[in-house]
């Protein structure tokens, strides 16, 4: 009796442990799909990271606020009216937080792209889409810390093998920390990008179509790009100037290589001209009106319309009485009143995640940095600079049809490009080449390609240098010039670094991020 009693007992504890184990591998389980499959192929990624980095991310609400920021257009309803009276818009947290998302979304997809590519990762081998993955990871990261400044960045965007966060409440980095990185993955791209791949990545490469020779020049463009902007905490200006031709002479010698999101038709249309005709929120700049004319530029005659007038508008001069431009810090609340800028119709064009006359006005600016003739640098990008611009103004006419009545100008084109800066910019380079490549590069990057958001970040680091080559007319910029985007409530809610940070958002007003010469 003993003995079974010993026997029984063995096997109840067997079994009581079977059982245990079982419930704990049930638990574990239990939310959890074991029924399809947990990842795809990195190449199907990319599709959407490119797609989000272009569409939501570069040409969304950063570029919309940064257009009304830099008197490119003038917000005159709703959430960008009060951005333009600087009234809880810029520094309320709900303001960004859609795109303060979405660039961890991305920024996560991109890095799931590189760590599936990566050694032991399913698709190992695959170096050139790790690469691809390795350059939008760099890109959502400096459009993170270039607009928030400090943020959660090293820990953020990770995920475990089932898709969950890794880090709840990530850390916050610093800036300096994030270009770190920034600069490590481009680096790291730069290797991959010129070896091969195991699959054709061409199918969802929406950029180059797989072509790496291509993408490799876009990593070193982003390095021109991106040693620049810290050009203000360099500690050998010059030798990262040099660095800067260095990387630009590896870069895109034409626009056809430019990296351009150029997938837009008829139903899939730029987010800026959506944003428009869905909201109708901006209107011309009358401060943008002025430089233009000052400045005797071709744009002042091409790239205005008027508002509605018997289901027509009318393409006008800047100067125009009829164009009724929007006075900077004090439109009326009003979306029929003021004329609009061209750009506003051009439905297909492409956003530029950087672009070939922008790599030319970097040259520009390291050879007038340098003290060395910058002329021949300055003109070509002047022109592929307006060349640019009548893509889109061509776009626009064609778009409104017979709901425009057009003015006769004569469309931009090489020759009168060029004519332009011989006849107009080369005096004024030649007096101040390096204002004057500043004041151009402000002119170029206005349009409907999502530029807005270099522009802004140019102003902020000249503010930082003392460089006041870009003068701005919106009175409140006396003491409420937006200096950085406020982060995002997902965060200031959730995440305890990110809300002491935030406090009540003021510090938009008063703190400079850290390459601009502020802290954090």
């Amino acid at each position: 009796m003993k003995r079974y009693n010993k026997i029984t007992g063995v096997l109840a504890v067997a079994a009581l442990s079977l059982f245990s184990a079982c419930s704990e591998d049930a638990m574990d389980r239990i939310n959890k799909d074991n029924d399809h499959t947990t990842s795809v192929a990195a190449r199907f990624i990319l599709a959407d990271v490119i797609t989000s980095t272009a569409f939501s991310n570069s040409s969304g609400d950063l570029n919309t606020y940064a257009s009304a920021y830099v008197e490119y257009e003038v917000g005159v309803d709703n959430q960008l009216f009060y951005a333009e009276m600087r009234e809880s818009e810029p520094s309320a947290s709900s303001t960004y937080n859609n795109v303060w998302n979405g660039i961890y979304s991305t920024l996560k997809n991109a890095r799931i792209i590189v760590k599936q590519c990566g050694e032991g990762g399913r698709d190992h081998g695959n170096y050139l889409t790790q690469g691809m993955g390795e350059v939008m990871a760099a890109y959502n990261c400096a459009l993170l810390t270039d607009f928030f400044g400090d943020a959660p960045c090293s820990q953020a965007a990770l995920v475990d093998e089932y898709g969950s966060p890794v880090y709840l409440t990530p850390k916050m980095d610093t800036q300096q920390e994030i270009y770190t990185q920034i600069m490590a993955y481009l680096d790291d791209a730069i290797v991959n990008l010129q070896k091969d791949d195991l699959a054709d990545v061409s199918g969802q490469d929406f950029l180059y179509d797989g072509d790496a020779a291509k993408w490799l020049k876009f990593a070193y463009g982003l390095k021109a790009r991106y040693t620049m902007r810290l050009i203000h905490r360099s500690s050998n200006k010059t030798a990262d100037l040099e660095k800067v031709l260095e990387y630009v002479s590896k870069s895109f010698t034409s626009a056809d290589e430019q990296a351009a999101f150029s997938l837009y038709d008829a139903t899939n249309i730029n987010p800026f001209y959506g944003f428009y005709t869905a909201r109708a929120a901006l209107g011309a700049s009358q401060s943008l009106c002025n430089k233009l004319i000052a400045n005797n530029d071709p744009r002042a005659g091409r790239a205005f319309f008027t508002p509605v007038a018997n289901q027509k508008r009318t393409q006008v001069a800047a100067n125009d009485a009829a164009l009724v431009p929007a006075p900077n810090g004090s439109p009326d609340q009003s979306t029929s009143k003021y004329g609009i800028s061209a750009f506003m119709y051009a439905k297909t064009a492409p956003t530029l995640l950087l672009s070939y006359h922008e790599l030319l006005f970097l040259k520009a600016e390291a050879l007038a940095r340098l003290g060395r003739d910058a002329e021949a640098a300055l003109k070509d990008a002047v022109v592929a600079g307006l060349l640019n611009a009548e893509n889109s103004i061509s776009i626009s006419i064609k778009e409104l049809g017979t709901a425009l009545n057009t003015n006769g100008s004569a469309p931009f084109d090489a020759t009168n490009a060029e004519a332009y800066f011989d006849n107009v910019v080369k005096a004024r380079y030649t007096a101040n080449p390096l204002q004057e490549t500043m004041i151009q590069k402000y002119f170029a990057l206005w349009g409907t390609s999502g530029e807005a958001t270099e522009t802004y970040n140019d102003i902020r680091r000249m503010k930082g240098m003392n460089e006041n080559f870009i003068t701005l007319s919106n009175p409140l910029n006396a003491t409420k010039f937006p200096l950085r985007y406020s982060y995002g409530n997902s965060d200031t809610t959730a995440n305890p670094e990110v809300k002491a940070a935030y406090g009540n958002g003021d510090y938009v007003y008063s703190e400079p991020v850290w390459w601009a010469g502020g802290s954090r």
